[in-house]
């Protein structure tokens, strides 16, 4: 009950979630059918026997729709059969006088349907795992698993040792599986608490380094991808390239055709751009519209002439806006990096400088400049090495 008034106060605070609104209402029914089952010595069969491991078994069903739901699947697809295992339980007790007076066969049917439940949830979980491996999606492989596992060790118990009645339930194997729920129950609900805390601090991260318009990093993600970078074996090598790219006149597109048609235009050209790139390479955007992407050594040695293919093949894009048809142009910077350690913001302004350079040549073309030891004493004067433009 405890668990579940976290879970209601959870969803409270985002009604949005179909995860948490399944998950909350699967924990409610648990809870109201151990209640229930509880109650058997004192209760009618019909309610505590029946009701109650119906509501447990549809409990399973609407966590495992949770499951779904947090995978971004459709919830509600597969609700029958979520829903089925329960409603099975409760007619055979109430329909079938032998299934409601034989113990036996009752551990038997109640062990394949909460072994089913379990294994479904466990397969779910396991899949979104694969697609989004948030650590505590293997708590709850676990929890689930452990509670599966449990009912289908269950399965041939009564046949090899049947179970007798003493005082209207057996003492015994009541208490075992009380605790077990129990259990489950508690290592099922921090799975849950845990899987929603790590995907949420997750999109909070994601968000903190992407940049909303485009899909590709900010600055401050795109220094810390080329460190990252950098860090691999191999991956300080002489010869990695820094550019930078600045879209021509693009105050002119939002003046002429306005700031949505701008829009499009930037991710037009971040998708072209992206689309282009090799493994390893890291793309942000590091202004309004200007971008920048670092390429390895072994990336910027296969194809050398890269930037220059980025740049004639956005001068061919065409953007459709409307009824508009626009077209654009991008100057390019770029210098090569130094092997060992690099303090970036001195390249980005080595970067920079050559593409001031490609603007001052009359923009829509790339220049080259090597980083050397000496910029460090430079930065904000002339370029060591004379640019080289390629005009367009």
């Amino acid at each position: 009950m405890i668990i579940s008034i976290f879970l209601t106060l959870l969803w409270l605070w985002d009604r949005s979630s179909q995860a948490l609104l399944r998950w909350t209402l699967g924990f409610w029914l648990g809870c109201l059918g151990l209640i229930l089952l509880g109650l058997r010595d004192v209760g009618p069969p019909i309610l505590s026997i029946g009701l109650g491991n119906a509501l447990s078994l549809w409990s399973l069903g609407l966590i495992w729709l949770g499951c779904r739901a947090f995978n971004e699947w459709d919830p509600d697809a597969p609700s029958a059969l979520a829903m089925a295992g329960g409603l099975l339980w409760f007619t055979l007790v109430a329909c079938w006088p032998r299934f409601a007076e034989d113990l036996n066969i009752r551990i038997i049917a109640a062990s394949a349907l909460y072994a089913g439940y379990s294994f479904l949830i466990v397969n779910t979980v396991w899949r979104g795992y694969r697609q989004e491996p948030l650590p505590a999606r293997r708590l709850a492989v676990f929890a689930f698993g452990l509670h599966g596992l449990f009912y289908l060790l269950r399965l041939p118990v009564p046949l090899l040792f049947p179970a007798t009645l003493n005082g209207g339930h057996p003492n015994l194997w009541f208490g075992v599986v009380t605790f077990e729920y129990f259990i489950q129950v508690l290592f099922g609900a921090l799975a849950i608490f845990a899987m929603v805390h790590e995907r949420l601090t997750l999109r909070y991260k994601v968000a903190s380094e992407i940049d909303y318009l485009t899909g590709i990093c900010n600055r401050r993600a795109f220094l810390a991808a080329i460190d990252a970078s950098r860090a691999r074996p191999e991956g300080d090598r002489a010869g990695a390239v820094l550019a930078l790219l600045d879209a021509d006149h693009f105050k002119s597109i939002n003046d002429t055709h306005g700031h949505g048609a701008g829009d499009i235009v930037l991710t037009c050209l971040t998708g072209l751009v992206a689309s282009r790139l090799p493994q390893g390479a890291v793309f942000g955007r590091v202004g309004g519209e200007e971008f920048a992407i670092y390429l390895p050594a072994s990336a910027a040695l296969i194809n050398a002439d890269l930037l220059e293919h980025i740049r004639v093949d956005i001068g061919a894009m065409v953007v459709q806006h409307g009824t508009a048809c626009i077209q654009m142009s991008v100057s390019i910077g770029h210098c090569v990096l130094p092997a060992g350690r690099l303090d970036m913001q001195m390249a980005l302004a080595v970067a920079d400088r050559a593409l001031y350079a490609s603007k001052k040549a009359g923009r829509n073309c790339v220049t080259t400049s090597i980083f050397a030891p000496s910029d460090k004493d430079r930065i904000g004067g002339s370029p060591v090495h004379a640019p080289a433009a390629t005009i367009a």
